[in-house]
């Protein structure tokens, strides 16, 4: 064979041969080409620019057109959506495929719309109050996905997506609101979406669900990868009284507490109720195997110092001016009292550690170090205060913020 020639091999028992001078000419010719059908199937920037420009004049429309109340406070303008019609929403996410990238920004400021979207933004679910169901809210969604090329929307609830076989016409499709999407990479390569779903059932007693779901040959389907001896499920409910735990929990900041993930150990923990569904902050900790969430224990929260984890349940959380006050039964008629600086976590080491007992009549904790007395008292908010040989010297009520 000559030196001017190379041979390349197509099969086993089939050879080319191609003139080196050649070579570069192809491969100038196959880079060219590529970047003019790359050209062609990309818009442009000013194209893009375009379309974003006339997908938020439509949705200054549709805002308009849903009628919202309008008010006044202290010389804002207040757009009221509560009940009013998302029929321009639902259609236009119905027939728009560019919609699973738009933001949405004014329609999720003004509350007309929740929007959870997925980290790799192939996934998005769409809520809102419709206003209907009193004190049992009912909500209504859309569900949005991206398999391949391809863009599917639907106008029903999460569970009617993935438990289609469940449901018949005659039944009521119960939506919820779902204003988070967890996104997990999993080993073998495939994506995992979690949902965080939630469900007012009554005034005082709601459904919180984590949904574990993929999008498989097509389908956004349910991924049952929420392991509990031998058994698996596709979620994990938590029902539970609302009221105790919103006053316990320094009013409100216990809600986020409820389904926690530590990236450090790939545990995630779920809250636990007693036998009359109140929350105790104590958590089912299931561990992240890259595959599966598989249950390992039912203990205290990860972003409790450990010196702390032995306890039944939390008594009562709350903060001051200058001071985070948690005070946990151990048992019985046994309180224990823990503090710490405003400015610190519950992770860190506390200053001040306690026991001493509930007193019901009078609705407060007393706890005694020396000659130094504490003093918790419950009522529309906590209260601190602390005695040294009877005299008070220090005296603090719950400071709270909107949670």
């Amino acid at each position: 064979m000559e030196s001017a020639e190379k041979v390349v091999s197509l099969s086993r028992n089939t050879h080319i041969q191609i003139p080196k001078n050649m070579k570069a000419y192809s491969l100038l010719y196959l880079l060219l080409f590529s970047f003019a059908a790359l050209s062609a199937c990309k818009p442009s920037a000013a194209a893009q620019a375009k379309k974003i420009k006339e997908m938020e004049k439509k949705e200054l429309k549709m805002l308009k057109e849903a009628k919202p109340e309008i008010s006044e406070s202290e010389g804002d303008t207040i757009e009221d959506y509560y009940g009013t019609s998302r029929e321009g929403l639902i259609n236009w996410v119905l027939t728009d495929t560019a919609t699973l990238s738009y933001p949405f920004t004014r329609s999720i400021e003004k509350n007309y719309v929740t929007i959870a979207t997925s980290d790799d933004n192939l996934l998005r679910i769409y809520s809102w109050n419709t206003g209907l169901g009193g004190t049992m809210i009912r909500w209504d969604n859309l569900v949005q996905y991206k398999s391949g090329d391809e863009v599917k929307s639907a106008h029903h609830s999460l569970d009617m997506q993935l438990h289609p076989q469940d449901s018949t016409e005659s039944e009521i499709d119960y939506c919820s609101l779902i204003d988070t999407i967890y996104t997990r990479p999993c080993t073998d390569g495939s994506m995992l979406y979690i949902a965080y779903s939630y469900f007012r059932i009554s005034g005082d007693y709601s459904l919180r669900s984590l949904v574990a779901m993929q999008i498989e040959d097509g389908k956004l389907v349910a991924a049952p990868r929420f392991v509990r001896q031998g058994k698996r499920t596709d979620n994990l409910r938590l029902e539970h009284t609302v009221g105790d735990w919103y006053f316990l929990s320094n009013l409100g900041e216990g809600w986020n507490w409820l389904f926690q993930y530590d990236e450090k150990t790939q545990n995630l923990y779920v809250a636990t109720t007693d036998s009359i569904n109140s929350l105790i902050d104590r958590y089912d900790i299931y561990h992240f195997n890259g595959t599966d969430f598989v249950y390992k224990k039912t203990d205290a929260p990860f972003w409790l110092h450990p010196q702390l984890h032995n306890y039944e349940r939390l008594a009562l959380f709350f903060r001051t001016k200058d001071y985070m006050i948690r005070i946990d039964n151990l048992g019985g008629e046994t309180m224990r009292y823990a503090s710490w600086k405003s400015t610190q976590q519950m992770s860190d080491t506390p200053e001040l550690v306690l026991n001493g007992s509930y007193v019901e009549k009078d609705n407060t904790f007393l706890f005694s170090k020396g000659s130094y007395r504490y003093v918790v008292t419950m009522g529309d908010k906590a209260t601190l205060k602390v005695q040294h040989n009877g005299k008070t010297i220090l005296q603090q009520t719950q400071e709270t913020k909107e949670f």
